[in-house]
């Protein structure tokens, strides 16, 4: 048994009306949400799944762990198994990991009857389900923004109940499938920008006036607060396949990893390689790149007068030296800039590669997907 004193919290008593409302209206500001139910709603119009889904596919991390009622240990009568069997295609329907952006990872607990909805600000425990069904019947509990018993929760409770109960795909890895699928889109955003960034439409009388883009030689985007944001942004996707290796390490103990797991291992250590190569690759560029987003022109021309021109430019003399270190100024950049042509084409190519890749690894792994065969015990076809 877990135990824990608490304080500050509110004890809330209602019917027709759910009771843990503000925890639902905290879903826009949560980066995880918690739900352990004995039941959810057989409704395809579920407010409540519907509030789930949406936070999901705005990007936070949800765990859901629930009973499904009518599936018992063994059955008595073909009608009983086909009763459970369609409650068990209804919840799985229901619960689709798919349905929520790959980032609900859903658990059941053929034991559970507890109660509690949470987000990392604000938890709900007491009798009512995560069903719309319950705002129909008089439910009570209590509601808490402790922050040790919500850190407590998430950080020990829910692992020791996940531990305990069937995950929904038998090596659950969606998160790996979330986090490679908002990588896709990022990369071709920050592919978009870099070429933006150093490319610009262009049209005349060359082209027949039909819109090309050039490499712009001038006013480039290419500045250093970009460059350093965009390998910033990059390094937070090192640990997107680290739920991988953590299956994997569930299997360390026996002499031979399973089918499935050893493909896992395999896809997972061939990311990391890849990754780390296109990080280096990038960063190595953008280093390259960076005497052009340093470059300033005004301050290069002030250096040229008071290198080169020191002596002459004073006086009626001035504003001719001035105006000929800006020239000489600006033909430096220029030259500098079309030598950076090529490397910011290899980073292009990069971020081609890459992305091409994680669209591969992405397949693979919606390949590797499996349902925990546990959860269906019915035999019924």
């Amino acid at each position: 048994m877990m135990t824990m004193e608490i304080h500050d919290n509110l004890a809330v008593f209602g019917e027709n009306e759910c009771i843990y409302q503000c925890v639902l209206d905290d879903f826009k500001n949560a980066k995880f949400i918690g739900i352990i139910t004995f039941n959810i709603s057989p409704s395809t119009n579920s407010q409540l799944l519907k509030s789930l889904q949406e936070a999901c596919l705005k990007g936070t991390d949800a765990v859901v762990i629930t009973n499904i009622p009518k599936r018992f240990p063994s059955y008595y009568g073909h009608q009983y198994a086909l009763a459970a069997r369609n409650m068990i295609d209804s919840y799985m329907r229901q619960l689709n990991p798919q349905n929520y952006g790959m980032r609900l990872s859903p658990y059941f607990s053929f034991h559970n009857h507890a109660k509690i909805v949470m987000t990392d600000n604000i938890v709900y425990w007491g009798s009512s389900n995560y069903s719309d069904e319950s705002s129909r019947n008089f439910e009570c509990g209590t509601i808490s923004t402790n922050k040790e018993l919500i850190g407590f929760l998430k950080d020990s409770l829910f692992p020791e109940v996940q531990r305990k109960s069937v995950p929904y795909f038998k090596y659950n890895f969606a998160m790996a499938i979330a986090n490679i699928e908002a990588l896709i889109p990022a990369c071709k955003i920050a592919r978009e920008e870099l070429h933006d960034a150093a490319f610009m439409p262009w049209s005349d009388y060359d082209t027949n006036f039909e819109e090309k883009w050039i490499y712009r030689t001038t006013e480039s985007g290419l500045t250093l607060k970009f460059l350093r944001g965009f390998t910033e942004y990059f390094s937070a996707f090192d640990d997107a396949l680290n739920v991988i290796d953590d299956i994997v390490d569930e299997y360390s103990d026996l002499d031979e990893l399973p089918e499935k797991v050893e493909i896992l291992r395999g896809l997972y250590e061939d990311y990391m390689r890849s990754y780390d190569s296109f990080h280096e690759s990038i960063s190595l560029l953008f280093e390259d790149l960076e005497e052009v987003a340093r470059y300033d022109t005004s301050d290069e021309a002030c250096g040229i007068i008071a290198n080169d021109y020191g002596m002459e430019a004073f006086d009626e003399n001035f504003d001719y030296y001035a105006e000929k270190a800006m020239t000489e100024a600006a033909n430096k950049y220029e030259e500098i800039i079309i030598g950076s042509e090529q490397t910011v084409r290899d980073a292009l190519d990069s971020l081609d590669s890459m992305i091409e890749y994680f669209e591969q690894l992405n397949i693979n792994l919606h390949q590797l997907l499996e349902v925990s065969p546990e959860i269906d015990n019915t035999s019924v076809n």
